[in-house]
């Protein structure tokens, strides 16, 4: 069975928020100036290419209140981490 993990980027509150099993970890994004982070959005910019190269895959987009976008990656198999086949 495949399992995921979940996450959003939200680029009015400048956070990352993680939804793992023992609940939700959320993440100030701040800017990073020896890296040319002209603005908080471009430290989420940033973070969004970090997520795409770590494996997350860009599930859907919020433009509501402003940019939230939604990622997933899978997890390996719950038997496998366990030991089982």
């Amino acid at each position: 069975m495949e399992r995921w993990e979940f996450c959003y980027a939200d680029f009015v509150r400048h956070t990352l928020v993680e939804m793992t099993p023992d609940g939700v970890r959320e993440t100030r994004i701040k800017r990073n100036k020896s890296l040319d982070d002209d603005s908080k959005d471009h430290a989420t910019a940033r973070l969004v290419t970090r997520l795409g190269l770590d494996g997350w895959e860009l599930t859907n987009g919020s433009w509501n209140v402003g940019p939230i976008l939604f990622f997933k990656r899978r997890v390996a198999d719950w038997n496998a981490e366990r030991g089982e086949v």
